[in-house]
Parts: structure tokens; sequence; C-alpha cells
């Protein structure tokens, strides 16, 4: 009896050992793959989204982030170091779900300072603060406040350096529109923090440099 026992138990476990397992290896070749396919795929419904909102021309910053000036203002009053700027910001990124809608593009608001535009398409939080977003202009953006609702913009370096080029190239009352590739906002992890952003979104902001208030230089 027990010479049958022993064989019995050694089939158990070895069936109990024979188990398969997986391990995710990183692969550096195909990561950088599928980072350029991406951008191709981003770049593709951006100009797309271009396209579609009648905007035939855009430029980019080394970094490739794109951007067009979509009015120059009152071309009398340029901002320069220093100066306090108001900015008033619309930030959408690209999603399968309808919220937002421009043409063949469906759009997600995902935060405004803008109170009549969060009322009027029902984005509205009586939470939320909606003022302009006052900041010392740099040129470079990296003095962007680190403040409320908005205050994730100031983590997003090519954005910030996108916008004080942009800024650098309108006077007050003119308005910009920033494109930012998944690969230069969030990228294949998406932002789970406020405000929430989705894997592989673009981000596309629409600004408006509504006030400049000149820095008093003293005259020696």
């Amino acid at each position: 009896m027990k010479n049958l026992i022993i064989p019995i138990l050694l089939i158990f476990i070895i069936s109990c050992t024979t188990e398969e397992v997986y391990v995710d290896v990183f692969d550096p070749v195909q990561d950088e793959i599928d980072s350029l396919n991406q951008r191709q795929t981003d770049l593709s419904l951006i100009f797309s989204y271009l396209e579609s909102v009648g905007i035939n021309y855009a430029d980019s910053i080394s970094a490739g982030v794109y951007y067009s000036i979509t009015d120059y203002g009152n071309e009398q009053l340029y901002p320069e170091i220093n100066d306090i700027v108001s900015i008033h910001l619309a930030g959408y990124y690209t999603n399968d779900s309808i919220f937002f809608t421009n043409d063949s593009i469906d759009l997600v608001i995902f935060d405004t300072n803008i109170q009549s535009l969060a009322e009027s398409i029902g984005y509205y939080d009586e939470s939320k603060y909606y003022s302009p977003i006052t900041y010392t202009y740099n040129g470079l953006g990296s003095f962007f406040p680190v403040v409320s609702d908005h205050g994730y913009l100031a983590q997003l370096s090519d954005f910030k350096t996108t916008l004080g080029l942009t800024l650098s190239k309108i006077s007050e009352g003119g308005s910009v529109k920033i494109l930012m590739p998944s690969g230069n906002a969030y990228g294949d992890t998406g932002n789970t923090n406020t405000p929430e952003i989705p894997e592989n979104s673009i981000l596309i902001f629409d600004i408006n440099l509504i006030k400049i208030r000149k820095w008093m230089r003293s005259v020696l």
C-alpha cells in the first residue's frame, strides 16, 4: 500500500510546480516604435483639427508643440520681461466621448477660467473660482503660478515654453492656440490627479491675453 501512495504524491507535487510564469520585459526598441507611431497619430489628429476650425498655418517649438496665433490683438501694448500679464484659458483633450465638439474632432474640456464658457457648455462648477490667471511674464513661463485649479500648468514645461514664446508675438487682446502632442503632455500614462487626463491625449489650449500691466522700470 505504501508503494502506491508515494508515486501518487510525487505526481501531485510535480504537477503543482509546472505553472508557467510570464515576465513583462521592457523592450526599448519597441517602446521607441510605439512612441513614434503615437506621435504620427497625434499629428494627424492635430492637423485634422486645425483644418476643421479653418486654421491653415501653425508653427512649432523645437520640442514639437504646435501653436497658431488666432488674433494679434491691439498691436499697441506688448508684454515685456517682468510685466504682469493676465490670461483667459480653455483646455481640451481629444477623446472618444463627445463633450465639446469642433466639427470632425471630438474634444473634452478639462479646464477653463472663463465662467461664461463654462456655463454655456454645462461645465460650470460653483466650487471653482473663475478669474483671469495673473503672473509675472519672463518670456519663458517659468514664473507661472502653482495655484488653485490651474497649478498643473506649472508642471507642463513644454506648455510654459510655448506660452512664453507665443505671448511675445501678440499684444493685449490677442489670442493663441497651443496644441500639445501626447508625448509632450502626459504620454501613455495620462494624469490621475486633477485634472484627470486619459492616456495618449492631445491637449489643446485656447489662450487670450486680456491684460498687461507694465513693470515700472526705474530711471537713473
